[in-house]
């Protein structure tokens, strides 16, 4: 299918609000409407505001199928709370990732996303589920950590790194951390 196939569904004004919106351009743009657009064109033809569900999302996005956020990155992005993603659910995802997104809107994202239990701070609690999450093998669960490993690394983590003794990591101490990381930038990031 062409992208001539997809361009009707924005008009020259939508795609410049788009680009105005996102930290992407037009082609890009583009590049995902003709990909959003595939899972169900029907669907989208009728309705441009149709919501895919998770499933359908990351069959046709291979870039979140083995993410261990991927729960999380629906969460925060679904702007309906559904874990579904619109064209503009999925438009705010991509930008974030985009390389020519700021440090700082990609700490505001990536904070919601580690902030685990929304409780508005990062602390050993959603550290631990941090650990789980990027240590856990389905296939062999003996290489994970136990319970008393997880909080003494979140304890050591959150000793070295807190900076109003909270007992937890407020956005700003994270924006703050994460502007200290260059690589930062380049792990929260995929490729279109």
């Amino acid at each position: 299918m062409g992208s001539s196939q997809v361009k009707h569904l924005l008009t020259e004004d939508v795609l410049e609000d788009y680009t105005s919106l996102t930290y992407l351009n037009k082609g890009e743009i583009y590049h995902l409407l003709k990909k959003f657009h595939s899972i169900d064109p029907e669907k989208v033809n009728n309705n441009f505001s149709h919501r895919f569900t998770k499933h359908e999302i990351v069959n046709k996005f291979e870039v979140l199928k083995n993410n261990p956020f991927q729960d999380r990155i629906f969460r925060v992005f679904s702007s309906q709370n559904d874990g579904c993603f619109s064209f503009e659910d999925l438009l705010d995802l991509c930008s974030a990732m985009s390389s020519e997104c700021p440090c700082d809107v990609k700490a505001a994202w990536a904070f919601r996303i580690y902030d685990i239990d929304e409780d508005n701070q990062i602390t050993a609690k959603d550290i631990s589920h941090i650990l789980d999450r990027l240590t856990w093998d389905p296939h062999n669960r003996n290489h994970c950590f136990d319970n008393q490993s997880k909080l003494k690394i979140a304890n050591i983590i959150l000793e070295e790194i807190k900076l109003d003794h909270s007992g937890g990591i407020g956005f700003s101490e994270f924006q703050f951390i994460i502007s200290r990381i260059p690589e930062f930038m380049s792990s929260f990031y995929f490729r279109l």
